[in-house]
């Protein structure tokens, strides 16, 4: 019985290990940086709908900040090496990443500061701050889209 119970459990075990290794097969994580940034976005298009007066939801600007401040501390881990354009035809992500790691990271730095900025200000309530926030959030996503993300064909 022991043995049985034994057996089942390294069963399960090694089937786990086998999947969660699928699981970060590089199609996959790619498929998820994929599905954060466009969570990334819809926050993003959320605020900019407030700001550009098309909706009057000013209550609901410091949620979806929040939500991008989250977002952005998962950025840095969303790149493993092989992931990039010139290994896979889905992704716009440029090898330069990997080239120059440190840049990369100062560009995720400078997106996680921004977000944080943009919390502090929705936080505040002010929207005509709002604008402000924004600008800078935008600026830094071209700091890493700019020099690491392939035009779109």
């Amino acid at each position: 019985m022991k043995r049985a119970i034994f057996a089942i459990c390294i069963g399960l075990c090694t089937a786990g290990a086998t999947q969660a290794l699928a699981a970060d097969e590089p199609e996959n994580v790619i498929k998820y940086r994929q599905a954060v940034m466009k969570a990334i976005g819809g926050h993003i298009g959320a605020i900019a709908g407030v700001v550009k007066g098309e909706v009057s939801y000013t209550g609901d600007v410091a949620a979806h900040a929040r939500g991008i401040q989250e977002m952005s501390q998962l950025v840095s881990k969303l790149f493993p090496k092989g992931t990039d354009n010139g290994m896979h035809k889905n992704t716009r992500a440029l090898p330069e990443i990997w080239q120059d790691w440190d840049k990369f990271g100062a560009a995720v730095k400078a997106f996680q500061d921004a977000s944080a900025d943009l919390v502090k200000i929705a936080e505040a309530g002010d929207p005509a701050a709002f604008g402000g926030g924004l600008k800078g959030l935008g600026t830094s996503c071209g700091g890493c889209h700019k020099p690491f993300r392939a035009e779109k064909k």
